[in-house]
């Protein structure tokens, strides 16, 4: 390998509306890149996830949507965090990290290894792009080794914390993640979703949520379409408009 500047490129999203181009960058040639997979495993095993909110996939989704006793007055509607990556605060993310270290009693020489390491991974965020290097100062670029489980830590510390303090105010009744996506079940006459979209946006500057109700009783979430009948919640496939050929295993 013959490191350098990591290059940015851009993903078209040919699912969305528009075709807007995502920015990632290719951090393969990275000088830290290997270290920075190697110590991704690592930093889960000295600091597991507790995944209490997040779903793996559309099974498991199924499979606990059918635990939560059926109410016809019940409502669904998703959050999505906008830019997620590019908006997790770095700082603050050092703090959290050092915190759960203390929280699971890691041995003070190893955290103090595992503060120095992250650190240094997360504030290597430069990128080449028209031949002028840049740097992302308090942020996760995509495509960096470091930034799915640094953005995991954030937020499910950001989870377990406040967010779940305005869940048991808001009498909400379900609460499920997959990355940046968030699908919240609720009755409208104990909920207001725009308050929680305040409390939720509130949280920390930059990380912006955005908000997206039902319409005629089904919402769409991850690869389904979920409906709200007389007795019971269906589900369907959500077959979005695209040029792939990729299709749902």
């Amino acid at each position: 390998m013959n490191p350098d500047t990591p290059i940015l490129r851009g993903l078209i999203k040919i699912h969305k509306e528009d075709t807007p181009i995502r920015p990632v960058i290719n951090s393969i040639n990275a000088p830290s890149y290997k270290l920075a997979k190697m110590f991704a495993k690592k930093l889960e095993t000295y600091r597991p996830l507790t995944d209490i909110y997040n779903v793996k996939n559309s099974i498991q989704l199924i499979e606990e949507l059918g635990d939560i006793p059926f109410d016809p007055s019940l409502k669904l509607a998703s959050f999505d965090i906008a830019n997620m990556y590019t908006n997790i605060p770095t700082k603050e993310l050092i703090h959290i990290i050092d915190s759960i270290c203390d929280l699971y009693n890691v041995d003070n020489s190893v955290k103090q290894e595992i503060l120095t390491i992250s650190s240094l991974l997360i504030s290597q965020n430069c990128f080449k792009f028209q031949d002028k290097t840049h740097l992302q100062r308090n942020s996760l670029a995509m495509g960096a080794p470091m930034s799915s489980i640094s953005s995991e830590v954030f937020l499910q510390y950001t989870e377990n914390t406040a967010i779940q303090d305005i869940l048991r105010t808001s009498e909400v009744e379900g609460y499920f993640k997959y990355v940046d996506d968030v699908l919240i079940i609720y009755k409208e006459d104990g909920t207001n979703t725009n308050e929680i979209l305040n409390q939720f946006n509130n949280i920390t500057p930059g990380l912006n949520f955005t908000l997206e109700h039902e319409q005629d009783n089904k919402i769409n979430f991850l690869d389904l379409t979920i409906s709200r009948d007389i007795n019971k919640f269906s589900i369907n496939i959500n077959r979005t408009p695209t040029t792939t050929d990729v299709i749902i295993p």
